[in-house]
């Protein structure tokens, strides 16, 4: 996922973090990630690799030996720099500069209310001071240090009132102002009592860009959108226009305003294969002791049931008002707690006009194919042919584990999916956060009641709908179901080399990153260290332990970029010739149409469950062993040999990745020997087994920390 980072250390005004956070959600949400960043992260974290635009929201003003200037912290002068000539780019809000090059430090033109770019510093960043922070270009010499407005002007937004935008009807360019460096350019201007000033000036530092943007985003009307139809008389609508106009010729891709936003929940169907009519009612049966609605109540969600007629008649009446009413500004805070399930009875599917995201009677035959294909049992509920589907959701994944009731109520023969078009409240592994983009595949998979010893009351029941079942009864010890992630992540990189989705060729190119990410890689296969990547997926695994502990409830929650548009990549473009290829819609290249014209949304998750199916009855038999996987597992992944960096020891030691302990499913690595700082003698002898600990565990930037 392609992430704007915010920085959020204590330099930042009290309200405009928030307000940034919102706005930016407002404008950009759900093409790309929205994050909070701390200076510690900044100093210590390979951030960088993952970041698009690093954002400072308005600051307070900090007074250093030159003077006053934005209270970004001096220690960050060299990892942001070094951000910048790398290509990177930093946006400052409500921010001016002082400007000093090698032009003899002429004073650059004032910025409205901004301030003005007046001489300031020395030509680079060796000669910036100590107790300030600027922005050094090494090949030009040019250093522009922030300033931040008076915090009187936050206060009061007269003083920052846009009162009209520059061309009426709409926004445009402007010709860089006589006198600005080549380096330079005025993005946009604004009309103000006293004239024209300059609302966004966008300048390059290295490789990277800054653009400093003027205009104060506290006290817009929290009504407003930045695709509204308002008139430029309205301040608060035209500063987001302005401001969706700048994100958008910084580079960023802001979704269609024309669209429409997907902001409020939707009823979801309950629903089943209609070759298997009988398992809603089962299920159905099992949390309600009826087949007829009624409501379920537990800790996160209220789940109220309605018969297949009332059902729709509520779902109709919810869309129309989706339309037309207003919701909270940031959709990731739009969850309300009542679900409204539509009971399909009888094997009934909803036609394709109350479903147009995903065609359910298509992805049932296509179901039916891919088992039949994989060779899994007919005389058993199969993984997806049980299903809650919604158009718009919460959490796919927390309608399992933040509920423990509805979990603990779930038939333990009926694996059951959870699946919606768009996630309202997405979640990814610790507290990184899933966006919803249109186009990408995401659900998850609750196995209720796995047995985790001989002892567990539902061992029989779970075997009985096994290959395995002519076996012992088998269960999963606890300490092999760290293997279920790994397991599952194969399924999905497999199947994306089956001729439903990509074929062997293109899906060669989709390999795994450990522990289950998903990405796409171009280059030499023998040398992934050195090919282009991009991340298109991920998987979530949570388990929900039965009191006594002799069984769980597992839930697979599982992301896939499979027909998103710029500025996502998916599995879509995966034909370019790299993944730097200019992008042009639609998603896939003309040449590319006729090759990936069969993929589809419901083709691609029929075909990855009906693998998983299969290789969960092979797991599930061999009492957890990955060791049959071990091999197909490290020929899809990006990590063979690969030299990381360890940062627990001091100095760092540089270790050697060999593979996954067949025991708990640890990195195991090997120390590399004559390392600096590390007398041969000093060196770790025999492996070092390491874990992910969240974000501070990176293996694409070569660097690891110990959980």
């Amino acid at each position: 996922m392609v992430n704007l980072l915010v920085y959020s250390g204590p330099e930042v005004l009290p309200s405009a973090l928030r307000t940034t956070l919102s706005h930016l959600a407002r404008i950009l949400l759900p093409n790309y990630t929205i994050q909070p960043i701390s200076v510690s992260v900044l100093l210590s974290q390979p951030w960088t690799a993952n970041c698009q635009v690093l954002i400072f929201p308005a600051l307070k003003s900090a007074t250093g030996s030159a003077g006053i200037f934005a209270g970004i912290p001096p220690r960050l002068n060299g990892v942001i720099n070094d951000f910048l000539e790398g290509g990177g780019q930093v946006l400052l809000l409500n921010s001016a500069g002082r400007i000093t090059r090698g032009f003899g430090g002429r004073g650059l033109g004032g910025m409205g209310g901004m301030g003005s770019f007046n001489g300031a510093f020395g030509n680079n960043a060796s000669n910036i001071d100590s107790d300030t922070f600027a922005f050094a270009d090494r090949t030009t010499s040019l250093t522009i240090s922030p300033i931040s407005l008076p915090e009187s002007s936050q206060k009061n937004s007269k003083d920052q009132t846009t009162r009209r935008i520059r061309s009426e009807g709409g926004l445009s360019g402007v010709e860089p102002v006589e006198g600005l460096p080549n380096k330079m350019e005025v993005l946009a201007e604004t009309m103000e009592q006293d004239g024209s000033h300059i609302a966004a000036l966008k300048c390059q530092i290295g490789s990277g860009f800054v653009t400093f943007w003027a205009p104060n985003l506290e006290n817009l009307s929290e009504e407003n959108s930045p695709s509204s139809t308002s008139t430029f008389s309205d301040p608060s609508s035209s500063r987001l226009i302005l401001l969706r106009y700048v994100l958008s010729r910084i580079g960023l891709k802001p979704p269609n305003s024309t669209a429409g936003s997907v902001s409020r929940l939707l009823p979801q169907f309950l629903l089943s294969t209609p070759d298997k009519p009988g398992l809603v009612e089962t299920v159905v049966h099992g949390l309600l002791g009826s087949v007829h609605g009624g409501v379920f109540q537990d800790t996160h969600n209220t789940f109220e049931f309605y018969e297949y007629d009332e059902g729709l008649r509520i779902l109709r009446q919810m869309k129309t008002h989706n339309h037309t009413e207003s919701v909270d500004d940031d959709p990731s805070h739009a969850h309300p707690s009542t679900s409204h399930i539509t009971i399909c009875p009888n094997g009934t599917v909803p036609s394709v006009d109350d479903t147009p995201l995903f065609d359910l009677s298509t992805y049932f035959n296509l179901l039916r194919e891919a088992r039949a294909r994989d060779e899994c049992r007919r005389d058993v509920s199969g993984f997806g042919e049980t299903l809650f589907y919604g158009q718009v959701v919460g959490s796919t994944q927390s309608m399992f584990d933040k509920n423990p009731r509805f979990l603990s109520s779930l038939v333990p023969s009926i694996p059951i999916l959870s699946l919606g078009s768009h996630q309202l409240a997405g979640r990814g592994r610790g507290a990184n956060a899933w966006i919803s983009p249109s186009g990408c595949l995401q659900f998850s998979l609750c196995i209720p009641k796995v047995p985790l010893s001989p002892h567990s009351p539902y061992i029989n029941t779970i075997c009985s709908s096994s290959s395995f079942s002519s076996l012992t009864p088998s269960y999963i010890p606890p300490s092999k179901l760290v293997f279920i992630q790994y397991l599952f992540a194969l399924a999905v990189v497999e199947a994306c080399s089956h001729p439903s989705i990509l074929g062997p060729t293109l899906g060669a190119n989709v390999r795994l990153k450990w522990p289950n990410d998903i990405y796409v890689c171009y280059g030499n296969p023998s040398r992934p260290e050195r090919a282009e990547k991009i991340k298109i997926g991920g998987i979530l695994v949570s388990t929900s332990f039965a009191p006594g502990g002799h069984e769980a409830s597992v839930v697979i929650g599982c992301g896939l970029n499979v027909l998103c548009r710029h500025p996502l990549f998916s599995l879509m473009r995966v034909g370019k010739p790299t993944l730097s290829t200019p992008y042009r819609d639609p998603c896939c290249p003309t040449s590319m149409k006729d090759e990936l014209g069969h993929l589809s949304m419901e083709g691609t998750l029929a075909t990855i469950l009906a693998r998983f199916e299969k290789m969960w009855e092979e797991f599930l038999g061999s009492g957890g062993s990955f060791e049959r996987w071990m091999g197909r597992y490290q020929d899809k992944w990006l990590h063979s040999d690969q030299l990381v960096r360890l940062t627990t020891v001091d100095p760092p030691m540089m270790v050697r990745i060999c593979g996954i302990t067949p025991d708990h499913g640890l990195l195991r690595t090997l120390p590399e020997r004559n390392q600096p700082g590390h007398p041969g003698r000093a060196i770790q002898e025999g492996f070092i087994d390491l874990q992910p600990d969240g974000n501070s565990f990176d293996l694409m930037a070569g660097l690891i920390k110990v959980k």
